[in-house]
């Protein structure tokens, strides 16, 4: 999940907060607050202790503004490449498609320049792609192991449709008895 982190900064210092404060009063780890101050990515738990702390709704951490960016694709396709060696989160449908239509446009435009330059490329890009291929596919509910399909003749067809899927929704959560 996407967290605003400039928002996130903000509400901090409004509360004269420091990460380990913070990190204390949410019950997550202060490495969490790191990254999340930094890449801008929670989980759901993660994001749902922020907004308690905050006394703010977690739509509120994770809009940017009322009105949607300007440059919304290119944002998302520079988050892609500043993550690119975050394979633990999440990628939306929406991150993963910009940045496999600019990677394939990269490389079709490079190969077009010169055969030996779009294989150096490729190998630039490679890492990124897989990261957030790893993501997308977490986000769906699959394992990331099915990128191995990729090595199997047409089975980029069956990468490609758990691609595409939504994110599966989260079952209710179950409540512990108070005697565990």
């Amino acid at each position: 999940m996407n967290i605003n982190s400039n928002r996130l900064k903000q509400l901090r210092a409004e509360r004269n907060w420091s990460q380990e404060q913070l990190s204390e009063m949410c019950g997550v780890n202060l490495r969490t607050i790191q990254r999340i101050e930094t890449r801008g990515t929670a989980s759901l738990e993660t994001a749902k202790a922020l907004a308690a702390v905050f006394d703010v709704s977690v739509d509120e951490l994770t809009s940017s503004d009322s009105a949607p960016a300007k440059n919304a694709v290119l944002q998302s396709v520079w988050r892609s490449l500043q993550n690119f060696d975050d394979f633990s989160g999440r990628s939306t449908r929406y991150e993963f498609w910009w940045f496999f239509v600019l990677f394939v446009l990269v490389l079709g435009l490079v190969e077009f320049i010169h055969p030996v330059l779009m294989s150096m490329v490729a190998i630039v890009l490679l890492l990124p792609f897989l990261a957030v291929s790893t993501r997308r596919l977490r986000d769906a509910g699959q394992s990331p192991w099915w990128q191995l399909m990729m090595l199997v003749p047409f089975g980029i067809l069956i990468v490609m449709y758990y691609w595409a899927m939504p994110r599966p929704e989260q079952p209710p959560a179950t409540e512990r008895p108070s005697g565990q």
